[in-house]
């Protein structure tokens, strides 16, 4: 034990008594757990830590106590200090010699890449007023999280806390389940505890994710001095981290978060009854704890998918924002759709809250056949949105911040108006979910748009609905004209039909048409339906993936790259007067056979005797 913090060490040495590690005499007491002092007998500990040094010098360097689980691949360091003005610092890598919790964090990062590791700094002289954090960095994690706990814990405790089962081997309905779970839980909580109206409470979760992302605050929120401090802590985090993004119009979106943020330091006197701790305090570690559970499912990506289906529980499904939200799996099947590779550049004319853009991305970012260094040029430099609408705007940035995927390339304005400078861009893929039912601007002026901003031999897709290349509709009278100049610039080369219930509660039945772009209209379309094998689970107000849901999609896109003519797809010859939807052109058959009259007959008497009907 360090001389220096020789009470400090007696302290800790008394906890891990009290918690059953050690007896009197500092021997381990636990089968298949060690506990070390400056050392470790396991070998896998003993590898990662043989250039530990806290000194960066590259030579072996120990925590004050090290505690290896054998049985469950767990490590638990621990790391000390006498002073209290030493327990934490925001330099997480310059100070890990000087601090406690920046030490544990510190070994904790070299330990995770065999271990689940629990990082544990210690402060003080006085058991009364000694300050303890604990973290826990699983194994193979980007991401280290706050636990909150104040106290050495029995290892019982910690394998119960880390034997949470890992999303990726659940399986997509169960984890959308689980997620939606937790939006409800904390959509209910920012309403009924915290008093967040609407589409704000987006702003409060996003900046939470936001600022969970900076070590700092992961280290340092669970100490604030109540929530007024927390709220001021969280705005401050995200402000230095809007600052540091090369984002357009920064000052708006700080303007429109921080009356939200700082407002959540101002809780009614009733919820500090419920929380002693402050309510803003717990929702943080709920949010850090859900985010826990799902550190390794990097195809999942835990924060934008949990930010997504949030957003989709705290506007009623876009609605109060205005707007349709186009779900994760419609995102992603736009890129494989257009094939987006780290040498494209993607725009999105209407933008919303950034999910075919944060789409985009993460098809670039899981790619291994794509550099670090290509990777962070597309992130940076090719993905560009625009987006009229304020809130949208800020929560298009915040999901942007969230993905990783830069933000510098989004434009706030009227896309119609900003027509010159997304040209200048010189994009080859478009994606777009325009407004529906916009009274100024037409779903196929959009689509118009969209096409004569890419690069000729561009692709451009969009998901409008049924009725907007129709020329039934009302609210628009120019659809013919607008939809005659699209085919004598750009060739649709597929229409696929969405399902009914793609955006339930919404009944909108909608088409994804696929352009290729300055190329006038010729040949065939691959006109095709898609049963995209979810499931409507009513009293979520969601679909969820089945089984079915990946062949689904996998067909899909296996047709549609072949022009297959199937038993939902085929091909056929369209121009501006036909109606671009699948059920319009396919081949009917009305007929009746005797068989047939007699199943409907024989389900009518059944339910007849069924329902007591005499």
């Amino acid at each position: 034990m360090g001389k220096h913090e020789a009470a400090t060490d007696l302290i800790v040495f008394t906890e891990l008594r009290r918690a059953g590690y050690v007896d009197g005499s500092f021997k381990t007491i636990l089968p298949k757990v060690d506990v070390g002092v400056r050392t470790s007998n396991h070998p896998e500990a003993q590898k990662l830590l043989a250039s530990a040094s806290k000194q960066k010098t590259g030579k072996q360097g120990y925590p004050e106590y090290i505690i290896c689980d054998r049985e469950n691949n767990i490590a638990i360091v621990i790391e000390n200090k006498r002073d209290i003005r030493y327990h934490s610092s925001s330099d997480t890598e310059s100070n890990v010699d000087q601090y406690a919790v920046n030490g544990a964090l510190w070994y904790a990062k070299l330990l995770k890449e065999s271990f689940d590791t629990i990082a544990i700094g210690i402060s003080g002289t006085d058991p009364q007023s000694l300050l303890v954090d604990t973290f826990v960095w699983k194994k193979n994690a980007d991401f280290f999280h706050n636990l909150g706990i104040r106290e050495i814990l029995p290892i019982q405790e910690y394998r119960k806390l880390l034997s949470v089962s890992d999303p990726a081997e659940k399986t997509p309905s169960q984890s959308i389940a689980e997620l939606a779970e937790k939006a409800t839980q904390i959509n209910d909580f920012l309403r009924d505890v915290l008093g967040v109206i609407e589409h704000k409470r987006l702003y409060v979760l996003g900046s939470i994710l936001f600022a969970l992302e900076a070590p700092v605050f992961k280290m340092s929120y669970s100490q604030s001095n109540g929530d007024r401090d927390l709220a001021q802590l969280i705005n401050q985090t995200v402000e230095r981290k809007i600052d540091g993004a090369n984002l357009r119009h920064r000052n708006l979106i700080k303007d429109e978060l921080r009356p939200v943020l700082l407002a959540l330091g101002s809780t009614r006197e009733k919820a500090h009854e419920l929380y002693p701790n402050g309510p803003l305090l717990d929702l943080v570690r709920l949010v850090d704890s859900s985010l826990l559970k799902f550190h390794r499912n990097r195809e999942l990506d835990m924060m934008s998918y949990f930010f997504n289906v949030f957003l989709s529980y705290s506007t009623s499904g876009g609605s109060d924002l205005g707007i349709v939200l186009t779900p994760a799996h419609i995102t992603k099947l736009f890129c494989d759709l257009s094939q987006v590779k780290a040498s494209d550049k993607v725009l999105d004319v209407c933008s919303g809250t950034g999910g075919f853009l944060t789409a985009a991305w993460k098809t670039v970012a899981l790619s291994e056949a794509v550099s670090p260094e290509q990777k962070e040029y597309f992130r940076s430099n090719s993905l560009f949105g625009v987006e009229s609408e304020q809130s949208l705007y800020t929560i298009s940035a915040l999901n942007m911040f969230i993905n990783k995927d830069g933000g510098a390339n989004l434009f706030y304005g009227d896309s119609f108006s900003l027509k010159d400078t997304i040209s200048s861009l010189n994009c080859n893929i478009g994606f777009l979910n325009p407004p529906y039912s916009d009274k100024i601007y037409s779903e196929i002026a959009f689509v118009e748009l969209l096409l004569d901003s890419l690069l000729p031999g561009g692709l451009g897709i969009a998901i409008i609905p049924v009725n907007s290349v129709s020329s039934r509709t009302k609210v628009h009278n120019d659809i013919l004209e607008t939809k005659k100049r699209i085919l004598e610039k750009h060739n649709l080369i597929a229409s696929i039909q969405m399902p009914i219930n793609l955006f339930y509660p919404k009944g909108t039945e909608t088409i994804v048409v696929v352009f290729k772009t300055g190329e006038p209209n010729s040949g065939s379309t691959w006109l095709a339906r898609y049963d995209d094998g979810y499931e409507l689970i009513r009293q979520r107000k969601a679909r969820t993936p089945t089984h079915l849901a990946q062949d689904c999609h996998d067909n899909l896109i296996e047709a549609y790259n072949r022009r297959l003519e199937t038993d939902f797809s085929f091909n056929k010859v369209l121009d501006y007067r036909d109606q671009w939807v699948y059920t319009v052109h396919e081949d009917s058959d009305y007929s009746v056979t005797l068989q047939d009259l007699q199943v409907v007959l024989n389900e009518y008497i059944a339910y007849l005797y069924q329902n007591h009907y005499k």
